[in-house]
């Protein structure tokens, strides 16, 4: 097997240690492994390399594994470039400030411990497929979304200029930007072919758990079910209620669906349609706009290689780890719609004046 590391130099620049020299050529000299450092060069040449390289594997009858040497936007270029190769296997050497979708499986510590990474556990994960309005299609193996955290996700970049904005910081100043301007979205969601009603706040499919530098959104979503989790966030207070809402219960303390006018759910596809309308899609951290949008399951599409020492499967056994969705009793239909009378902004303003509904199911 031949091992590729493909590091993002521009990643990681406020990490202490050089990644390559420190982690990734000890532990492959000691292991003796066939293997090959690649520099990328600009966006998107991950995803060319790893498949080419791929490629040239599958013509020789052989495996391959790509260690995705950076951040989130790493991982994202690699597997896009490994998709559909049955042979190809992907993990990370984590060296940007995100590194979402590895807490799942265990800390950065243990990624970073490349021997362990080298002779590591296989885990077959599913991936998640997005469509846009013209059929342009990619792939993620962590989220996809529209709304408030994807407008949010498309000006951290803009932040990371601000002097000591790194890692979670962007994303709460992105958020805190979008906070008067993107917190009443008029698209329509359908999950499974069937619509729910709005407005929107946002709407996230899950494959991981985490995302924005440690916002774990996605708190029940098992990366090996065959399943999307769906997050759907309504749009139905006041401002000066959806400040510290989006602020303290979806950014910091992580209990965001404990609310009435929250949706968590799972199924195959949810399509997002704007009306014409652009609005970004956030597709594991990478950003762009679209008018509408499907995000589809594919299951089994990845071979992701955890660390040999990885807590993911006795969590499982323990119990610590849980995929089973609790939104509590209190969330449970007929007591939820009475919760969402309390709503004074809904009531009057989506639907009197708008004609917003409030049928679940």
């Amino acid at each position: 097997m031949k091992h590729y590391f493909v590091q993002n130099p521009n990643s990681g620049k406020n990490q202490k240690i050089d990644v390559i020299k420190e982690c990734v050529i000890p532990a492959a000299e000691k292991a003796g492994i066939d293997y090959e450092i690649y520099d990328t060069t600009c966006k998107g040449d991950a995803t060319r390399f790893c498949r080419e390289k791929a490629e040239e594997a599958k013509q020789a009858g052989e495996a391959v594994r790509f260690y995705a040497v950076g951040g989130d936007g790493t991982l994202y270029e690699v597997l896009n470039g490994v998709v559909g190769y049955d042979d190809a296997e992907i993990t990370v050497v984590p060296k940007g400030s995100g590194n979402d979708y590895i807490r799942l499986y265990g800390t950065e510590e243990q990624f970073l411990n490349v021997a362990n990474l080298i002779n590591g556990i296989p885990l077959t994960v599913d991936g998640l497929k997005v469509t846009d309005q013209d059929g342009v299609f990619e792939y993620a193996i962590n989220q996809a979304s529209l709304g408030f955290d994807a407008e949010a996700c498309s000006k951290q970049e803009a932040m990371k200029r601000l002097p000591g904005a790194i890692g979670h910081k962007t994303y709460v100043l992105g958020g805190l930007y979008c906070m008067f301007t993107k917190v009443y979205n008029k698209f329509r969601v359908f999950v499974d072919g069937e619509e729910t009603w709005g407005p929107f706040i946002q709407a996230t499919a899950w494959v991981g758990q985490y995302y924005g530098s440690g916002i774990k959104g996605g708190t029940f979503a098992d990366p090996t079910d065959g399943l999307l989790d769906f997050s759907i966030i309504h749009r139905v207070t006041s401002w000066p209620f959806m400040f510290p809402y989006m602020l303290f219960h979806w950014q910091s303390k992580f209990d965001y669906y404990k609310y009435p006018f929250v949706d968590y759910l799972r199924g195959k596809s949810m399509t997002i349609d704007g009306e014409g309308k652009s609005f970004d899609v956030n597709v594991d951290g990478e950003c762009r706009p679209v008018s509408k949008v499907t995000f589809e399951i594919v299951p089994a599409a990845f071979t992701f290689i955890l660390p040999k020492d990885t807590p993911f499967f006795k969590d499982i056994e323990s119990g610590k780890t849980s995929y089973v969705i609790d939104q509590g009793k209190n969330l449970e239909e007929p007591r939820r719609s009475k919760l969402m009378k309390k709503y004074k902004f809904h009531k009057y303003f989506n639907q009197k004046l708008k004609g917003y509904g409030t049928k679940r199911k």
